[in-house]
């Protein structure tokens, strides 16, 4: 009878003991199925890379959850020969001609395919004004080559792109701080509107220069109508005799 109170006794420790463990390692499964997944990284071809040329460089970015745009970032010459920023002058359309060159979109709707890279996007070329099909293949961790066509990919051309550095300055600023931006003719306007607005400055009695002026114009027409006093003459002296020594007396 004791052997089988005890047996009963030592069975129910040993299932209260498996039970807690099962509760730890449930616990325990249960907390690393709900854990969030890490963020998926961004493809390698999202960044800056100097085109061809090396002239210029095209910021590649996320547009939408499947697709990559680019614009251009850099140019290494923003001004044109007038001291303007380049614009888009050779664009079909002639209402696009004004879009300036820095910040251009030149990359669209480039989708990634399940073996590698992307394709069924767009390039638009601002030295000719022509878009064309193309894709992106990298082709190593700083090397992205650029396949432009019409039609057929394989009768297309194609152009490698190096990574640029990541402090690479982009041309929006440079070219809107550039004194080069500002026409002359312009800038002589700008200076007469502020020379005409300018606020009169105030003398050491806080009253403006302008006020002094007109208080002095004041004065000024009061005094003409003052009937004018007719100078006075100048009274000559004359000179007084010597003092003639005595005479004597006979």
């Amino acid at each position: 009878m004791n052997f089988h109170l005890r047996f009963i006794v030592m069975r129910s420790f040993n299932i209260a003991n498996c039970s807690a463990a099962a509760l730890v390692a449930a616990t325990c499964l249960l907390g690393t199925t709900i854990r969030p997944a890490p963020a998926a990284a961004d493809p390698q071809e999202v960044g800056v890379w100097y085109d061809d040329t090396g002239k210029g460089a095209v910021k590649i970015e996320i547009c939408t959850p499947t697709t990559l745009c680019g614009k251009i970032y850099w140019l290494q010459e923003p001004m044109a020969g007038d001291g303007q920023p380049k614009v888009d002058r050779y664009n079909p359309d002639a209402s696009q001609r004004t879009r300036p060159i820095c910040g251009l979109p030149v990359l669209g709707d480039l989708e990634q395919l399940s073996g590698g890279g992307f394709d069924n996007g767009w390039v638009y070329d601002p030295k000719e004004g022509k878009s064309y099909s193309v894709a992106l293949d990298l082709v190593g961790p700083d090397t992205l080559k650029v396949t432009g066509y019409k039609g057929m990919r394989f009768l297309g051309k194609s152009f490698i792109w190096t990574r640029a550095p990541a402090d690479l300055p982009s041309c929006a600023p440079d070219a809107a701080s550039a004194p080069e931006a500002v026409h002359p003719g312009d800038a002589k306007k700008q200076k007469q509107a502020t020379g005409a607005t300018k606020k009169p400055s105030k003398t050491a009695s806080g009253t403006s220069a302008s006020g002094a002026s007109k208080a002095g114009a004041t004065d000024v027409a009061a005094a003409t109508h003052k009937k004018k006093k007719p100078p006075e003459k100048a009274v000559a002296t004359q000179p007084q005799p010597k003092a003639q020594p005595p005479v004597a007396s006979n």
